[in-house]
């Protein structure tokens, strides 16, 4: 037998050809076990399907007579500078004798009233107690 020798640009040649084959081996089998993204970039649409969302509230009124800025801001509708003047009002006109008392906080209209209106109490026990003794 006789060994021809290949020069050298059809060697360089037959080694790309190689590469070439060999990266396409691997892009196609490591590729195979991957989902494509364009699978999961198309929405799915549900028809008559309810979706229920987890909510994670603290099951404890705010009395309004005792929160604190933090407990009252946790209330929808309620931030910093609310919660801040249902403290002041309280402090400067004394204990809120019903929920609805709130509406003359300033900033405090029927809306926000009825969204935070199941989430506060007015705890009349703590006054009878305190005023009792």
């Amino acid at each position: 037998m006789n060994a021809r020798s290949l020069p050298l640009p059809e060697r360089g040649l037959i080694l790309l050809v190689g590469i070439a084959l060999l990266a396409s081996g691997v892009v196609f089998y490591v590729g195979r076990d991957r989902p494509t993204p364009a699978a999961h970039s198309e929405p799915i649409l549900l028809e008559n399907v309810l979706v229920v969302l987890p909510t994670f509230r603290d099951e404890r009124k705010v009395d309004l007579n005792t929160a604190s800025i933090v407990e009252l801001v946790r209330l929808p509708g309620i931030g910093e500078v609310l919660a801040g003047r249902i403290i002041s009002y309280r402090e400067e006109h004394g204990r809120f004798a019903s929920i609805d008392g709130l509406l003359a906080v300033s900033g405090i209209g029927p809306k926000v009233l009825e969204e935070i209106r199941e989430q506060v109490t007015i705890d009349a026990e703590e006054g009878r107690n305190s005023g009792g003794q």
